[in-house]
């Protein structure tokens, strides 16, 4: 098969696009035949190493979690699927598992899930990560139906989607984003737009129920500033002072600093479904490449700053 596959942890240097041996279905296995991988930050992350006390050292290897395709084969024991099933998922690279960057995904079935009718492949790949881990953050911070939310870094891949999440709940958004971007925050949801920069956030008055830091650069003199006593903060990203500081903020101020992360019990793939089933959610995807090319997508996604989700397609063999 062909695959985007990595030599060592780094960047473009240690990485090709060529010939990669055939996985087969294991026990309890599937082998899908890949159509679309959406790339998240973790995905560059992961691949540059900062998580290789996870992930291992095992070399040559391939990248990519969030894919959609179709069974090609099921191992003994699956009983979920079969052939020519339409399934998605997040493979656990982090733990050093195989990706998705590839023709060909062995993959357990407990990692894959049936596409809903009616949603593209690239829809499917563009949703786990980045969708649940925005549909966690919201949950975590309590935003319902009346709550004053602020979603930090509104247009990227976890933000567009947290937008339109806390819309589809009937808060009251504050979105920040590029003034380029202000248009689209307002169109996926937000009530208001506002800047990023550090004198953004020093001119803002007003407080907020919740803030979700899906940019994952807010400094916590400004989070305690602007949320409400009994407020919460949750971040994308992990961050040493949450853990310093979490029980001081708690204790002095009343508010909460927590993390955001992507959770996928089933009942939280039934919510995210029913959105996008629903039209209340849907990705925001302008940029497309083909696996041949996905240095190119890693470049973008590291440091293009990209509106939604970027999307890799993947011919078949």
């Amino acid at each position: 098969m062909k695959a985007y596959y990595s030599t060592a942890y780094g960047g473009p240097e240690v990485s090709q696009y060529g010939d990669y041996p055939d996985p087969a279905a294991g026990d309890g296995q599937l082998l899908v035949e890949v159509k679309a991988v959406s790339i998240n930050p973790v995905d560059y992350k992961v691949k540059r190493g900062i998580a290789k006390f996870m992930s291992g050292s095992r070399f040559p290897r391939i990248f990519g979690s969030d894919y959609a395709g179709v069974v090609k084969s099921a191992g003994k024991g699956v009983t979920q699927f079969k052939q020519g099933d339409r399934v998605y998922g997040a493979t656990p690279v982090i733990w050093g598992k195989p990706g998705a960057l590839a023709q060909l995904l062995a993959i357990d079935q407990k990692f894959a899930r049936a596409i809903p009718e009616g949603i593209s492949f690239e829809v499917a790949a563009s949703l786990p990560i980045a969708a649940l881990t925005a549909l966690n953050g919201l949950r975590r911070c309590g935003v319902t139906e009346g709550k004053d939310v602020l979603i930090n870094g509104s247009t990227g891949g976890v933000g567009h989607f947290a937008i339109q999440i806390a819309r589809a709940k009937g808060a009251h958004i504050t979105a920040t984003c590029r003034q380029v971007n202000a248009e689209l925050a307002r169109k996926l949801g937000a009530d208001e737009t506002m800047g990023y920069s550090k004198d953004d956030f020093a001119k803002r008055e007003k407080k907020f129920d919740a803030i979700l830091d899906a940019y994952g650069k807010m400094n916590l003199g400004d989070i305690c500033r602007l949320l409400k006593r009994g407020g919460i903060y949750a971040t994308t990203q992990i961050k040493p002072f949450l853990f310093f500081s979490s029980f001081y903020v708690n204790l002095f101020y009343g508010k909460k600093l927590t993390s955001s992360n992507m959770r996928s019990r089933p009942e939280d793939m039934d919510e995210m479904e029913k959105l996008v089933i629903d039209r209340k959610l849907y990705p925001i995807i302008e940029n497309y490449f083909t696996l041949d090319h996905s240095d190119e997508a890693f470049e973008l996604a590291e440091n293009g700053k990209p509106r939604g989700k970027i999307i890799i397609r993947v011919l078949s063999a």
